[in-house]
């Protein structure tokens, strides 16, 4: 004998029992986690369906509205020929729009084309982004004034630059 005391046969086949037993269990609990993670990925997916269903219903309603006013519009050089979708730097840049309003347009996301680790981009609908460019400017010779303005800005502000540069090199 090694010190031990040594199991009867009716203990070992209590162990036996209960090992089988807890392994049923487990098999069964196994299961049931499979059986519902399947089943939310089926709900998840008829879901995004949906989701996608209602917003290509009403990006199409959108866009008829969009195409109907866009007949009536007077268009810049840069807009004739051009996407129906703008991306967020040429909402804020050619249209003069801030964060603020864009957070409340409608954009759909695409992956980035430079590299599709980045962040998706945003792309709006190129009527409603000129639509409230023009609501916010006060039309569109207040759009162009205001794109004048800023160019404007820019220019002094690179002068100053080329000039304070050129200053403490003497």
């Amino acid at each position: 004998m090694s010190g031990k005391p040594e199991l009867t046969d009716e203990q070992r086949e209590r162990i036996r029992k209960s090992r089988e037993r807890a392994m049923e269990l487990r098999r069964k609990r196994l299961e049931q986690q499979k059986v519902e993670q399947e089943r939310q990925a089926v709900q998840q997916r008829n879901e995004m369906k949906m989701r996608n269903s209602v917003s290509v219903a009403k990006s199409n309603v959108k866009k008829n509205n969009y195409e109907e006013e866009d007949e009536n519009v007077e268009l810049e050089d840069f807009e004739i020929g051009a996407s129906q979708y703008v991306t967020k730097q040429d909402a804020k840049g050619k249209y003069c729009l801030p964060d603020g309003t864009l957070e409340v347009c409608e954009y759909t996301e695409k992956d980035n084309p430079r590299q599709s680790k980045w962040n998706k981009m945003k792309l709006y609908n190129r009527s409603e982004i000129r639509r409230r460019a023009r609501d916010r400017w006060g039309g569109l010779e207040g759009l162009q004034e205001e794109r004048r303005r800023r160019e404007n800005k820019r220019s002094e502000k690179d002068m100053a630059e080329g000039y304070r540069l050129f200053k403490k090199q003497k």
